[in-house]
């Protein structure tokens, strides 16, 4: 009988010794205190200090502010940050939701290239592409003296406003067309049924019902690509000619005068432009809240009018082409050995090519090592922090949530400029080192993998783990052999994510680099910079090139398309 109890009390004595939990929370409230809370922090409460002085009570001072009022050049800085940012957010919102309406409802074919091909212009360098557009339509561009000769036609310069919004709608519409074109798909066909039955014509449907059930997810991809273009550096600093915007002017205060503390306060203004813009989205959004995923799993009819799909096919495909239009210049432009100020390149070859993999190896060899660094601390964190916040009810829960959150809000340079003023100096100095990078990207992606693991516990039932305890399995086992096998698809898919986006991540690097870790994106833009064009499109069509093959493999082995990987 004594040995039937012991045997019985032996599993509850291990759970009740278990610290397991208590360990994963410990590390989990560190992190977040000493590189996200603490950064920001610190970067807020700098802003007020005169430059070169670290914030006290005694030397606090809106002299960092006051330029935003007395400087010509901080205040159309801001202005044209706004203006860009929201014409970037209506237009990519304009372009995509007709062509995820044609994707979703209309009769055309290759739908699944449509939307791999979609997820190219996300995952290519930002400064090699934009670059594309000087190529394209500069005053001596292909397309430029095409259109001067032909037709008369003198395009608008592409430095400035023109060719800023042009680059960033179209490397960033993406957001809106997936989340948009997945939510049209999953409707219940009854809702538009229903409406025909009462004798409504199609125009009518289509506005009433369609467009209004998807105003949600569109607010949703519109908020994403607001938040990429108010911190976006890569277009403005290649097309913006000599106009300012916020992100370029933090680059401009330090790498220009390293005045980290001018740099704190122009990245809180741009942290509270994007935190206005987002609470307005979310208050409109919160006044449209619909049911569209009923119980039957028939979709809405497809519409094969010869009319509609020639309109869709066209929509659709020229959009795309215009799209990929500059990786498709990147690749050309890659194999010109000579281009003598001539309308085309002169001669041909794989010149470029032999000089990246004999003098830019080691920028490659960073980037992949750093990013693959950043995903396994943000795989181990976030499905740490992403279990512990769908299983376990504590005080504070709410804050986890948001303190994850917080980074995918802040605009990548941001988030840059808070770690370099924190660590900068002092007992714990990491400029210079992979190390601070590593952590930028940490902070700028763990919430990809925290919000995975999030959604693929919820589908877990809770019994499967019970029963592991009962049979006196630690938190430990449980977690290595029932959970992580179940939720690892969805672990994977954010990894994908994560480490394809952080190859030829700009925003963030810009800020952080050193001579020592130069990364892909950088060696492109000190290229541009001394004018080694083709070398810069060979180094971008390699980095594309290797993305591509990381993508396609990752969605072979957890069988999901790249759609529904970015989506």
């Amino acid at each position: 009988m004594s040995e039937l109890i012991a045997t019985a009390m032996a599993p509850a004595a291990r759970r009740r010794l278990n610290i397991a939990p208590y360990v994963a929370g410990g590390v989990t409230i560190f992190v977040l205190v000493a590189f996200l809370l603490y950064p920001i922090g610190t970067t807020m409460l700098n802003s007020f200090a005169p430059a070169g002085e670290a914030f006290n009570v005694l030397n606090a001072t809106l002299e960092n502010f006051s330029r935003f009022f007395s400087s010509s050049m901080y205040q159309q800085a801001l202005l044209n940050t706004i203006f860009i940012g929201g014409m970037v957010t209506v237009l990519a919102t304009a372009v995509a939701v007709p062509a995820a309406y044609f994707v979703a409802r209309v009769q055309i074919p290759f739908k699944p290239l449509i939307l791999s091909l979609s997820i190219i212009p996300l995952i290519s360098p930002p400064f090699i592409g934009a670059y594309s557009w000087v190529v394209l339509f500069g005053r001596s561009g292909i397309v430029s003296q095409y259109l001067n000769q032909w037709f008369g036609i003198q395009m608008p310069p592409v430095y400035g406003y023109f060719g800023v919004i042009l680059s960033m709608v179209l490397s960033n519409f993406t957001y809106v067309f997936l989340f948009v074109q997945g939510a049209l798909t999953a409707v219940d066909p009854h809702l538009e049924e229903s409406a025909r039955v009462m004798g409504a014509s199609r125009w009518r449907v289509l506005r009433t019902v369609v467009l209004p059930l998807a105003i949600p997810p569109m607010l949703a991809g519109a908020m994403i690509v607001l938040i990429e273009a108010l911190g976006e550096f890569g277009a403005p600093a290649v097309l913006g000619g000599e106009m300012y915007v916020l992100s370029t002017l933090m680059y401009f205060q330090i790498h220009g005068f390293f005045n980290l503390n001018a740099a704190s306060a122009i990245a809180l203004v741009n942290v509270l432009i994007t935190l206005a813009a987002i609470l307005f989205l979310i208050r409109v959004n919160k006044k449209r809240r619909f049911v569209t995923v009923g119980s039957t799993t028939r979709r809405a009819a497809l519409q094969t009018g010869r009319g509609i799909r020639i309109i869709a096919n066209c929509y659709v495909w020229g959009l795309l082409a215009l799209a990929l239009l500059p990786q498709l210049v990147v690749v050309f432009t890659s194999f010109a050995e000579k281009w003598p100020g001539t309308l085309w390149p002169t001669q041909y070859g794989w010149g470029n090519y032999q000089y990246v993999f004999t003098r830019v190896v080691e920028p490659l060899q960073n980037s992949l090592i750093l990013a693959a660094v950043a995903t396994v601390a943000c795989v181990v964190f976030g499905t740490l922090t992403g279990y512990v916040a769908e299983r376990k009810t504590f005080f504070g829960k709410w804050a986890l949530d948001l303190t994850i959150m917080l980074p995918f809000i802040l605009p990548g340079i941001v988030t840059g400029v808070a770690l370099l003023v924190t660590y900068n100096s002092g007992p714990i100095a990491l400029t210079g080192t992979a190390l601070i990078i590593v952590i930028g990207y940490f902070v700028r992606r763990i919430a990809y993998i925290y919000r995975s693991v999030v959604a693929a516990v919820t589908q877990i039932d809770l019994k499967m783990e019970e029963a592991s305890t009962v049979a006196g399995a630690t938190w430990g086992t449980t977690m290595r052999k029932v959970t992580i096998p179940l939720i690892a698809p969805g672990i994977l898919a954010g990894a994908i994510i994560v480490f394809t986006t952080l190859i030829s991540e700009m925003s963030t690097t810009v800020m952080l680099y050193s001579a020592r870790w130069k990364t892909i994106s950088i060696a492109i833009y000190e290229r541009l910079e001394s004018q080694e064009i083709s070398a810069a499109a060979a180094i971008g069509s390699i980095t594309i090139l290797v993305t591509l093959i990381l993508v396609l493999a990752a969605t072979r082995i957890i069988g999901k398309s790249m759609s529904e990987l970015f989506s």
